[in-house]
């Protein structure tokens, strides 16, 4: 019996190995210059939640890094727990109708192309000459 070669994983796409949890608290702590503790607080006070190994070690991602650089950002000028969550849940808000604009814009690239695409080149030109008599 023949064996069959293991098959090798798909590379992770950008933006999955953005949210692979890959560093530890210290590693974290040392990255975004905050305390260990400081992490913590902000885990139980719901602004963050990294992933778990074996359900006790936190690991984070970059996008937990970049949550906590923007979460130290915000405490620096003096905004609470409380404002921060709605600061970061409005920002996320903001980028998914951002990305909801981005696809909505392309779709209609492409209507307008495909309509372009499929009108003759004279039908375009007596399209222009007919506004310009009117």
């Amino acid at each position: 019996m023949k064996r069959q070669r293991p098959t090798r994983p798909e590379p992770l796409t950008e933006d999955e190995a953005f949210r692979l949890p890959k560093y530890t608290i210290g590693v974290v702590s040392k990255l975004v210059g905050l305390p260990p503790q400081m992490l913590r607080r902000y885990e139980e006070s719901g602004l963050l939640e990294p992933s778990r190994q074996d359900g006790k070690n936190r690991l984070y991602s970059d996008q937990d890094v970049a949550a906590l650089e923007e979460i130290a950002s915000l405490t620096d000028e003096g905004v609470n727990a409380a404002g921060i969550r709605h600061i970061l849940q409005m920002r996320r808000q903001i980028r998914l109708l951002q990305e909801e604009i981005k696809v909505a814009r392309e779709k209609e690239a492409k209507a307008n192309a495909e309509q372009t695409s499929q009108e003759g080149p004279g039908e375009r030109q007596s399209d222009n000459s007919e506004q310009g008599t009117r």
